[in-house]
């Protein structure tokens, strides 16, 4: 399980720079833009059920680019599986990812890879008449393509994903996510 460690520390070495390179512009008596930044809470998509989620763009003054996304997230799960097995398990879940925006004023195509780690408290599972239980981290990596709205200023933003995921388990297409957020410079 290092790959979400090798990312978070991948994240911060960028940020870092940007931070450097944003402090050597204000030394030097320019009055530096600001980041784009966007707080939202999406449903489905990368944090499986419900996530908080922060997203800023790489390069000041700018709404499109290269950006990042961090949050945290999670639900449960109770029901019978398509087998019949009996599945009960709460999960917390920390979306990862980069992104990229391409667009003009207000609208924009977004797409982004991510990883996101998941910690998962089986309390009672039932798979082919075996009992399970227990503790552990999984992951998931997702593919981000979508669309996304933000305000040329400060307001509301929102955005639509496709977000497939790819488990251990195989490819699954079918995940989609809906966010609602605020974004601001």
């Amino acid at each position: 399980m290092r790959k979400p460690v090798y990312f978070g520390i991948f994240l911060c070495l960028i940020f870092s720079a940007q931070l450097a390179q944003a402090q050597g512009a204000a030394t030097a008596g320019e009055s530096p833009a600001k980041f784009r930044k966007n707080i939202f809470v999406e449903g489905l998509g990368n944090g499986l059920i419900l996530s908080a989620n922060y997203d800023m763009r790489l390069k000041r003054g700018v709404n499109d680019g290269l950006g990042f996304r961090a949050g945290i997230g999670g639900g449960g799960l109770e029901g019978t599986a398509s087998n019949g097995d009996y599945i009960s398990a709460n999960f917390i879940t920390i979306p990862l990812s980069i992104n990229y925006l391409v667009g003009k004023r207000r609208s924009f195509f977004e797409a982004g890879l991510g990883i996101t780690p998941i910690y998962v408290n089986a309390d009672l599972a039932v798979i082919d008449n075996e009992f399970y239980s227990g503790k552990g981290w999984g992951a998931a990596g997702f593919v981000n393509l979508g669309y996304r709205f933000q305000p040329l200023r400060n307001g509301v933003m929102f955005r639509l994903d496709w977000t497939p995921a790819i488990t251990s388990e195989g490819f699954f297409a079918a995940f989609f996510g809906a966010s609602l957020g605020f974004s601001f410079q």
